[in-house]
């Protein structure tokens, strides 16, 4: 019968250390990422006893880069991960290297699986789409000095390499056009989550609207994201069966809400822009079949996956002189039929 092999897994869970540690060790770069001679010593005793033997892939590391690149996103099947991650994988080829995807599903643990998996694979560098809940690791992962790169959303470290939009004036400019609309009692609809993009894209709206001195009519609807249609639907079910309706136009904070927000008015046979004017968060095919067009804040997709892999490449190929940066991008107001003067 055929023995199963020992995997750097394996050595990771007999030692009781993390899998990125093990591939670290056993691929020669543990000075690089200042692990300890005692550590070391540690595991590569450990790898011995349980007979572990590297492949053909694990020896090639040895000598230099694995030249892969390894992405974590919160859902790869989301329009907007999907095109980002595309334009990654296009830019990387033009510097000779090749990308892993993976999904966090807004997951911490998951997240932090598919990362060890990757650091297990020898990539070179991440790029990473932070969840609540990851960033203690994230900092551990900056901390063993990996080439890092955080996009769409950020951590409370500026020393750690991000791309971001300006999320506070892209809702400004949302609410601003649905009140030079003629819409006074403008909604968000939002997330229940503390990530940076999603607070960053409230403090906008909850700003603009005092500023327009319509601070007494702001309400923002948070949403649990792994109940979004359910949640969503019983949003616009309240919302817009009631005699006396409060809102006149929605700002949905994703593209993901905005999908499910206007199943629901159709569903319940709210008229856009008639009965509520909507704005969403970048696009989707889903728009494109909706019965009039949407508004939306667009966001520059493929700029956040070409300033990614430059600076991580950067990070990567040049160690000693590579420091962090921070790229803020702006998005553009795309008006549709959704919006109509009221």
């Amino acid at each position: 019968m055929k023995t199963k092999r020992t995997t750097i897994r394996d050595i990771a869970e007999a030692a009781g250390v993390s899998i990125s540690l093990v591939s670290f060790v056993m691929n020669n770069k543990g000075k690089r990422y200042r692990i300890s001679d005692e550590m070391t010593k540690r595991i590569r005793e450990m790898a011995d006893k349980l007979d572990y033997q590297p492949n053909n892939a694990a020896r090639s590391l040895r000598s230099g880069r694995s030249r892969t690149i390894g992405v974590v996103v919160s859902d790869i099947s989301n329009s907007f991960f999907a095109e980002i991650c595309r334009k990654i994988e296009d830019d990387a080829s033009h510097f000779n290297y090749t990308v892993i995807f993976g999904s966090s599903d807004e997951n911490a643990d998951k997240f932090r699986n598919v990362v060890e998996v990757l650091l297990g694979k020898g990539v070179d560098g991440l790029i990473l789409v932070p969840c609540e809940g990851s960033e203690a690791y994230i900092e551990e992962i900056y901390r063993l000095n990996i080439p890092l790169v955080l996009i769409d959303r950020t951590i409370d470290n500026p020393e750690i390499s991000r791309v971001v939009l300006n999320n506070q004036k892209a809702s400004a400019m949302a609410v601003e056009h649905l009140v030079e609309s003629g819409y006074k009692r403008v909604a968000m609809v939002s997330y229940a989550m503390r990530l940076s993009n999603i607070c960053d894209r409230e403090k906008g709206y909850e700003s603009t609207m005092e500023r327009l001195g319509l601070k007494d009519r702001m309400q923002i609807y948070r949403i649990d994201f792994h109940e979004t249609a359910r949640r969503v639907d019983d949003l616009v079910r309240q919302l817009f069966q009631r005699a006396n309706r409060k809102v006149d136009a929605l700002l949905f904070a994703t593209n993901s809400l905005a999908v499910e927000g206007l199943k629901a008015l159709n569903r319940y046979q709210v008229s856009v822009p008639d009965d509520v004017a909507v704005v969403a968060y970048d696009g989707n095919e889903v728009f494109d079949l909706y019965r009039v067009s949407v508004t939306s804040v667009r966001q520059p997709i493929e700029l956040f996956g070409t300033e990614a892999v430059r600076l991580l490449v950067r990070r990567i190929e040049e160690p000693d002189c590579a420091s962090s940066a921070a790229i803020m991008l702006n998005a553009e107001l795309v008006k549709g039929e959704s919006t109509g003067q009221k």
